[in-house]
Formats: C-alpha cells, structure tokens, sequence
C-alpha cells in the first residue's frame, strides 16, 4: 500500500467513514481545477460507497501522516497539494 492509500486509510478510520475490518477499493486522483480523489470503501459485507476528498482535507490528512510517521516536516513552509498524472504530492516552498 502505497503512502497516500496509508493515510487515506488512517482519516477514514479515524473520523468513522470506515470500519476498521472494511477495505479501500479504488483510490483514483481526480482531474479538475482543485486536486481532489475519491475513494472507494467497500463494507465486509460487500456494500460500496465513495468518499470524496478535497485538498484541503488531503492536505491535512498527508501531514497528519507524516507527524505520525516522524517525517520532519518545515513548520513555516507554506503548504500545498499538487497532482503529476495519477499521483499526489504535498508541496512546501519556504
């Protein structure tokens, strides 16, 4: 599971839009003016439902993750998220 997959995982545990015991489906990085992905949750009992994440909340959730993994992040940096093709970065310029 790749970085973003993790941490997406991580939020939705935390703020009950999953189960602990459900699975991510499809992450899918969506095209637009706003970085954005949707994700496919799929309950134990089959049931699938998409939750779609902003960049505002992609952000938070990437640092989260990153504070959680002791990743030393620039406290004054600002911060953005950017999209290459199928990938998404969180972004610092000092």
């Amino acid at each position: 599971m790749d970085e973003l997959a993790t941490a997406v995982l991580s939020y939705l545990i935390s703020t009950k839009k999953m189960g602990e015991k459900d699975r991510l489906g499809k992450l899918a990085v969506r095209e637009g003016a706003e970085v954005s992905v949707s994700v496919t949750v799929v309950a134990q009992t089959g049931e699938s439902s998409n939750v779609e994440l902003g960049a505002q909340v992609l952000g938070a959730l990437l640092i989260a993750h990153c504070i959680k993994r002791k990743v030393p992040l620039p406290k004054r940096a600002n911060k953005s998220i950017t999209r290459n093709g199928d990938r998404v970065a969180l972004a610092f310029s000092l």
